[in-house]
């Protein structure tokens, strides 16, 4: 007898009205989901041509995140849904950065031609916040409340999931950021951090690999990711945050796909299980 497998939904063209821009939803349902009157958690993820089909993806790898979440569901029987947004491509870095930035862009030149550098941040988060989560809730079977909802990302992905579980603690009470881009905007990403302090009990998975970069030029960006993601663990510590942030030091862990699937299951495990 086969695994018992989720499905994956595709939503073309739709509306963020707070940037005014379309987007594709990729959403994974889990086991069961037409055939169960169960109501699920939500994981939210950012870069999601990257989470499901190779196709799709930027670079080539992908996650896999259906097949984990099956195999998850089979070894624990815990189910989730998973809603993946779209980047958008030379708006990725505008739109995972609250805050402008005069370095970065080293994996999207088209991006740093245009200027989108950061500063769309906390629009894309009241995207995410004022208009995603009410539609997903109206329109899938979800556990609406925050103790059932997550946010998840990598790269600078990650950087806008810590920024949105800290602004939001009362939409969110999970956070998952993979090789964090901390280095991207620190200074006001440390003021921002200080300024919101704790309000609410959170889980927070946070990772690292020891050899982060996806450019063998830059030599320097293994320690640069190790260096500003330790930072951030402390800075969580410090407001707050301290018996329930899980961090991650992978050893050989590198700026790719294959090192977020291997580390997945480990942050399912720890937000969900």
């Amino acid at each position: 007898m086969g695994k018992t497998q989720g499905k994956v939904e595709v939503i073309n063209n739709f509306y963020m009205p707070e940037l005014d821009r379309y987007r594709t939803l990729r959403i994974y349902l889990p086991p069961n989901y037409d055939e169960s009157d169960t109501r699920y958690p939500v994981l939210y993820m950012h870069d999601a041509q990257n989470l499901f089909h190779k196709e799709t993806s930027t670079f080539g790898e992908i996650w896999d995140v259906k097949n984990a979440l099956d195999e998850i569901y089979e070894k624990y029987k815990v189910s989730i849904i998973v809603v993946g947004i779209d980047n958008g491509e030379s708006f990725r870095y505008a739109e995972y950065s609250p805050w402008n930035s005069k370095i970065g862009g080293e994996y999207l030149p088209h991006a740093k031609a245009t200027g989108n550098l950061g500063g769309d941040g906390f629009e894309y988060l009241e995207f995410l916040v004022n208009t995603l989560k009410p539609y997903i809730d109206s329109n899938y079977k979800t556990l609406k409340g925050r103790e059932n909802t997550g946010i998840c990302g990598s790269s600078m992905g990650g950087l806008i999931s810590i920024c949105g579980g800290i602004k939001y603690q009362d939409i969110f009470s999970k956070i998952a950021a993979f090789s964090s881009a901390i280095y991207f905007c620190e200074e006001k990403f440390m003021k921002f951090l200080e300024d919101t302090g704790k309000n609410k009990n959170m889980k927070i998975y946070l990772d690292v690999g020891t050899d982060e970069t996806s450019d063998k030029e830059n030599k320097d960006f293994p320690k640069i990711y190790m260096d500003c993601n330790e930072r951030t663990r402390d800075k969580l510590k410090e407001i707050g945050f301290d018996k329930e942030l899980y961090y991650l030091l992978d050893e050989g862990g590198r700026h790719s796909e294959v090192s977020w699937r291997k580390r997945f299951p480990k942050m399912i495990e720890f937000l969900f299980c």
